[in-house]
């Protein structure tokens, strides 16, 4: 394991940004990818936990580590972002920071719907375009984006959620093409069900078979390069197949039978 990552470092460079850093995947992303030699860029808006992390990678595995406490949903972030990574080779990006509503969309709040756009629409894209720039400049590099397997079908009552998962997998394939010509890999994520503060929020955790989001993320490192689409565990893929044969209308019938039953009301 340790000659495979250390060759993506070899590959892509020696620095990967990773955002949503203070918990869940992008949390074991940043520990494994300091495990390799990796020095990082940790974005989310949680200051004091991205600095705790960041002091625990850099005694444990001697890498720089620098915190961007920046949110995501605020207008100029990029800017921010751009500035405070000026100068510095970024060959890894870790789309991964993303969040949910659950529940009616008429009933939902409407700011807290724009909000999960800007988030996991409009931050993945600004990200992409802008990283995905200089690494092209560079004629090298990598992305994985964090999509989910919901976003493969329609899901009522998760409606904005999954259709944003839809659009993260469908631009990372996209780009993934795309970018291939400059040396760039790109690899959409689709987890399930994965052990990490958002599934305990949504109560996913204790009524589905949760995946361990270090075989989730050890995955995905494994994969970037060698695929567009990584979906983890036997269980999501088998699901995920099902809805390439079901009617798109039936299949949304289904998912929404099931998220009720899973997701605390």
């Amino acid at each position: 394991r340790a000659i495979r990552m250390q060759s993506l470092r070899n590959r892509y460079g020696a620095w990967a940004l990773v955002t949503g850093a203070s918990s869940g995947l992008g949390e074991e992303f940043a520990r494994q990818l300091a495990a390799e030699g990796f020095n990082l860029y940790l974005l989310a808006r949680r200051r004091e936990r991205l600095e705790a992390l960041g002091e625990e990678l850099t005694e444990l595995n001697g890498v720089e580590c620098r915190s961007l406490a920046i949110d995501l949903n605020a207008a100029e972030f990029l800017q921010d972002v751009s500035e405070q990574t000026a100068g510095t080779e970024i060959g890894l990006l870790v789309n991964n920071a993303g969040f949910t509503n659950y529940g009616k969309f008429l009933e939902n709040d409407l700011a807290a719907e724009e909000n999960l756009v800007n988030v996991n629409c409009r931050a993945i894209t600004s990200l992409a375009h802008h990283f995905g720039g200089l690494m092209r400049d560079r004629g090298r590099g990598a992305m994985i984006v964090t999509s989910s397997i919901v976003g493969f079908t329609s899901v009522p009552v998760w409606g904005a959620y999954a259709a944003s998962k839809s659009y993260d997998l469908l631009l990372a394939e996209a780009l993934a093409v795309e970018w291939k010509p400059h040396d760039i890999d790109v690899l959409a994520l689709c987890p399930g069900a994965t052990r990490t503060e958002f599934a305990d929020y949504q109560g996913l955790s204790a009524r589905l078979f949760a995946m361990d989001t270090k075989a989730v993320v050890s995955g995905a490192l494994k994969n970037i390069g060698r695929r567009t689409v990584y979906i983890p565990g036997f269980l999501n893929r088998m699901n995920v197949l099902t809805t390439r044969f079901l009617p798109r209308r039936l299949s949304a019938r289904i998912f929404s039978v099931l998220i009720r039953d899973m997701v605390h009301e």
